[in-house]
C-alpha cells in the first residue's frame, strides 16, 4: 500500500479510528497519521475504507 487518504465529506464518526486507531486519527475532523505503518496495516485500512458510511477513505496499492 503507498497512499491513504480522505477525500473532503468525512463526518468524522470515528469507525476509522475504531478499526485502525495506529492509522487514523479522528478530532474535530479525521487525519491519516502520517507515521503510520501502511504495509503493516493494510488489512485494517480496507476494513476502515469498506466500514465508512461516506465512502471518503481511499487508498493507492
Amino acid at each position: 500500500m503507498k497512499k491513504v487518504y480522505i477525500e473532503p465529506g468525512c463526518i468524522t464518526c470515528g469507525a476509522c479510528e475504531f478499526v485502525a486507531p495506529e492509522v487514523f486519527q479522528v478530532t474535530d475532523v479525521s487525519h491519516v497519521n502520517p507515521q503510520a505503518e501502511l504495509k503493516k496495516n493494510e488489512e485494517v485500512i480496507k476494513e476502515a475504507a469498506r466500514m465508512c458510511p461516506v465512502n471518503v477513505i481511499k487508498y493507492e496499492e
